[in-house]
């Protein structure tokens, strides 16, 4: 953080300007910089403070008991400060309505500057009473959970319209559940056994497991009941009730208070009313395909899908797990095809993917990287043809869908990526004991795995083995941390853009490979140093903070500027998206605004700097 520019911001601004330059200057020496994405709390009402907190760029809202609008604040606003001031609990939440970089003063600095100077004592008190008058029109004045923007703030309990939810015993008969339900003309049936949700049954279930099985409609409802259910609160959030529908490809989710007793249930169809085009939608259609050709139709539409969320406002870590999602589902559903197509198969095997759609980081414009691990009584001569046939429906049906053909060939197609899980282990084995160039880069794209259908016990097994390797070879560890020390952050000395030539975009920054490969590498060093089971970049960082690898500062700032460098990114594709252009990751600093160039590169240093602990770390005496 430069001084000067502290010192020049609060000189400009009231109720500083009115104060020495000499104080001003001792205020800034104290005085931290946090950067928030949009839609992040920054204080949640009801909680301790102890920071005085200005607006440097962005915007914030605060939000009176954290749900009535009251006030919004742009560049230069002050909040926080009546809880300082009286020594109290907060009253308003505040949240980031832009991708916001706010000044931060300790309690004790800020008191003690009051104490010296009458005139801020004036200031402020004048202030609180004049949005406190703000606060009540606004009462009057707000509107509640209007327009795709709201998503990130809507919880549960506000889409549960049914005053009095519907619900049956367990010991009731199929009979008189679907009678019931008729009755009450809901297509979901709770059942609850002293007072508590042990199960559901569904108009699918009704058919599926009552009508297609010939189950006597005298059975007890118990026997074709779900019990093994997802549930969610009231106060969780809707974006998270989305994400778990779309990635268990659920349509109902009870919603349960602490004592597991229901107080409602989610459609899909309340979120679609709601929301419109979202990935629950598409993965529907993916799920419902019975062609490849249906399938490539619904999963095209990634692209509107991740347009519509970032528009919306929804963070770039859950952006990336909508499309992933949408990834995965393509996957196990071209592949349950193909095996329809092919019979079963011979053998047991796993589908495992690789790089972003592994760590659930996809973004636009993906290609697709895959390959089967196969079970140990594989025989070539026996079994071959069936999996090569198997990988060819499966990778061509993935082009078609829009993830195209792997530059590098690493596909199920290759053969050298469709072998026994001990050929896994083995190369595995090989890469980790001499850890040259080719090797080093192989971990940069085989480390990162995760199974998308079959045999997860296959993965499971390989990955022990893998981490089992590597966090005991000190020397291979080196190399991996000096090979992600030595990526390129893009920025130079004097804080200028270190950009790329692109044949056909001209000089740009590369989003995937100058700014976030960097990150993900830091994560993958940790987590192959510490043996942690995690694949997703954020969950790694976390995780290594657990064992004491990392500070928790250091945690968030590295997940901070993640966060916001692949906001940027999805920007930028969401709005390459909207003018029908193929999403990329090439982008021309000319796009950026002031408030995106400043901060990519307050997120480029703070990556570089880790970069360089990751070498000294790990990298030990190997330069």
């Amino acid at each position: 953080m430069e001084i000067e520019e502290v010192i020049s911001f609060l000189g400009r601004h009231a109720p500083f300007d009115r104060l020495s330059v000499s104080v001003i200057a001792s205020l800034a020496r104290k005085i931290e910089i946090r950067y928030f994405p949009r839609g992040t709390i920054i204080i949640d009402a009801g909680k301790e403070n102890d920071l005085l907190s200005i607006v440097r760029s962005g915007a914030v809202e605060l939000r009176l008991g954290g749900t009535e609008l009251s006030h919004r604040l742009g560049e230069g606003g002050v909040f926080g400060y009546p809880s300082l001031l009286h020594h109290e609990r907060t009253r308003n939440q505040v949240v980031a309505h832009e991708d916001s970089l706010i000044y931060q003063l300790p309690k004790a600095a800020f008191l003690k500057l009051l104490e010296s100077h009458d005139m801020l004592k004036a200031f402020f008190a004048k202030d609180e009473a004049q949005r406190l008058r703000l606060a009540v029109a606004g009462l009057r004045q707000s509107e509640k959970g209007n327009g795709d923007a709201a998503m990130i703030a809507v919880k549960l309990g506000s889409l549960l319209r049914r005053k009095e939810v519907i619900t049956a015993s367990p010991r009731d008969s199929i009979s008189d559940a679907a009678k019931l339900m008729t009755r009450a003309d809901v297509s979901t049936l709770p059942l609850i056994d002293q007072g508590k949700l042990v199960g559901i049954i569904t108009d699918k279930d009704l058919r599926r497991r009552v009508l297609g099985q010939d189950v006597p409609v005298s059975e007890p409802v118990s026997r074709v009941m779900t019990t093994d259910l997802i549930t969610m609160a009231p106060d969780d959030h809707l974006l998270s009730a989305m994400l778990l529908m779309s990635q268990h490809n659920i349509h109902h989710m009870p919603v349960v208070n602490s004592a597991n007793a229901i107080v409602g249930v989610i459609s899909s169809s309340d979120l679609l009313n709601r929301f419109g085009m979202n990935a629950l939608q598409v993965v529907a259609e993916i799920k419902a395909a019975t062609d490849a050709a249906a399938i490539a139709r619904a999963a095209r539409r990634v692209d509107a899908v991740l347009a519509h969320l970032t528009e919306s406002g929804v963070d770039a870590g859950n952006v990336a797990r909508f499309v992933s999602n949408i990834g995965e589902t393509t996957h196990s559903q071209l592949l349950k095809l193909a095996e329809d197509q092919l019979g079963p198969p011979p053998v047991p095997y796993a589908l495992v993917v690789f790089g972003s759609l592994a760590r659930q980081e996809q973004a636009g414009g993906s290609d697709q990287d895959n390959g089967f691990i196969l079970d140990d009584s594989y025989d070539a001569r026996a079994h071959g043809d069936y999996f090569e046939k198997l990988a060819t429906l499966l990778c061509d049906g993935l082009n078609s869908a829009g993830y195209v053909y792997c530059p590098g060939d690493i596909m199920a197609t290759n053969d050298k990526w469709r072998q026994p899980l001990s050929v896994w282990k083995e190369r595995y084995r090989n890469w980790i004991a001499k850890p040259d160039p080719e090797n080093v880069l192989n971990t940069t794209i085989f480390f990162d795995m995760r199974c998308v259908a079959g045999r997860e016990e296959l993965v499971d097994s390989l990955r022990e083995q893998i981490f089992a390797w590597s966090s005991a070879n000190k020397i291979f560890l080196s190399f991996i941390a000096r090979a992600a020390a030595h990526t390129r952050v893009p920025l130079g000395f004097f804080r200028n853009f270190l950009l790329q030539h692109d044949e056909r975009e001209g000089d740009v920054l590369d989003l995937k490979h100058q700014a976030i490969a960097p990150v993900v590498d830091i994560a993958r060093v940790y987590a192959l140093a510490l043996g942690l089971s995690e694949v997703n970049s954020e969950e790694r960082l976390r995780k290594a903070a657990e064992k004491g690898a990392l500070s928790q500062d250091a945690v968030s700032d590295i997940i901070d500027s993640f966060e916001f460098i692949r906001s940027v990114r999805f920007r930028h594709q969401s709005g390459q998206i909207r003018q029908g252009a193929a999403p990329t990751n090439n982008l021309s600093p000319e796009l950026l605004s002031r408030f995106e160039r400043e901060h990519l590169k307050d997120a480029f240093r703070v990556i570089r700097d880790h970069m360089d602990i990751v070498s000294r770390k790990y990298a030990g005496n190997i330069q």
